[in-house]
């Protein structure tokens, strides 16, 4: 494995460090200043989450810094991940409820 630096490819004119293996992204390095807001860092800290049970968008958003929860379980779906949707209804910070997306983690496609 290697650390490589790997565009964003959308113009944005920047890199990001990324631990890779054949050229192909696996986790963000998150070495830096602890930071690490990019989508693959996002993805990885969700990833991890959802392997260890199921994450709220709230519980997301607040415990993990990932603002936008469905953008990155969509781009795991897009990777091959099976992550299930179920909606549930959780309290907010300021006490208020709302029906918010609960995410559970299956595995990989095709994995048995």
């Amino acid at each position: 494995m290697t650390i490589k630096k790997q565009s964003p490819g959308d113009g944005r004119g920047f890199t990001e460090k990324v631990v890779a293996d054949r050229d192909k992204a696996i986790v963000p390095d998150l070495g830096g200043n602890g930071n690490d807001n990019s989508k693959s860092a996002q993805r990885f800290r969700l990833l991890a989450a959802l392997r260890k049970g199921p994450v709220s968008t709230l519980y997301a958003r607040k415990f993990y810094d990932i603002l936008h929860p469905a953008a990155r379980v969509q781009e795991l779906r897009d990777r091959g991940h099976l992550i299930d949707t179920v909606w549930v209804e959780d309290i907010t910070s300021e006490g208020r409820p709302h029906r918010v997306a609960q995410y559970l983690y299956r595995g990989m496609k095709g994995a048995q």
